[in-house]
């Protein structure tokens, strides 16, 4: 069986090492589990190569693979984090150069250190807090978009309450490798419409469709399947009740997709890898 997880926060995980340790334990039917994992900050980015390096050295690469994303996340449109960024970006356009000192942070750096991805991004609209850094969040969004235009590189979108917004950026959006919607909270309507404008979207699901959200469910019982992704947001996204999401909520997540889905669980297991592939 292979497992995706699109979108989760390996540095913030509470014993992060211990959780994967389980994740194999408990279930080894797994073949191979891929993921990305998400930083907003030079730090987060450090440990999260860390991690992974850690991993890298305890598990066969062909069993898991973990990719980075890094974005300034709309929560913190900080302007300053852009510098560490473009580097991170320019860094990975080298190639097999790994030996610029004016473009990297470590001289371990390795080719499991690239940027893969860039994000989360967006907008965040959700509180009075948040709305009040609107024009932040739109000048940052624009300049990541931009970046993702230059280095050829997919987006991950953090959206809430900011939808339209998106839609205002339709022909940037175009022109970007692939936009993959963080737990979107869209409507079926809106995901259909941005694939048909162009976009080459992807509508990535967690554990909302556990949680009886109803546009959530809607998109993943009748969305097409070439467009689907799953994630935990590993810690975060929990359920009443719970303190966190682990990464094993990973399979949770799979098991409710099976039961929505008319598809064979080995299809859709299938497909929804094929769909991740462009980010490794």
């Amino acid at each position: 069986m292979m497992i995706v997880d699109s979108h989760l926060h390996l540095c913030d995980i509470p014993q992060v090492e211990k959780e994967i340790e389980v994740f194999f334990s408990k279930y080894d039917k797994i073949r191979q589990y891929s993921a990305c994992t998400s930083s907003h900050s030079l730090q987060d980015w450090q440990n999260n190569c860390h991690i992974i390096n850690k991993i890298r050295q305890k598990y066969d690469n062909d069993k898991i693979k973990i990719c980075h994303s890094f974005g300034i996340h709309p929560q913190n449109p900080d302007k300053n984090i852009l510098y560490d960024l473009e580097n991170l970006l320019k860094y990975d356009k080298l190639k097999d150069k790994y030996d610029k000192p004016d473009l990297i942070y470590d001289n371990n750096m390795t080719k499991y250190d690239r940027i893969s991805a860039i994000g989360e991004i967006g907008f965040d609209l959700f509180t009075k807090e948040f709305k009040s850094t609107f024009n932040e969040q739109s000048e940052i969004w624009n300049i990541q978009l931009e970046l993702a235009i230059k280095y050829d590189k997919p987006i991950i979108v953090h959206c809430r309450k900011g939808m339209c917004h998106i839609f205002e950026s339709i022909e940037k959006l175009k022109k970007i490798k692939a936009v993959i919607f963080h737990s979107f909270s869209g409507s079926i309507t809106e995901a259909k419409s941005l694939r048909k404008k162009g976009v080459n979207a992807f509508f990535s699901f967690g554990k909302p469709i556990l949680n009886g959200n109803k546009n959530a469910m809607d998109c993943v019982k009748n969305l097409s399947l070439e467009w689907l992704l799953l994630e935990t947001d590993s810690p975060y996204q929990t359920l009443k009740g719970e303190s966190f999401t682990p990464p094993t909520d990973i399979l949770k997540v799979y098991e409710q997709v099976f039961n929505f889905r008319k598809e064979s669980s080995e299809i859709i297991t299938s497909k929804i890898y094929d769909n991740f592939a462009m980010m490794e």
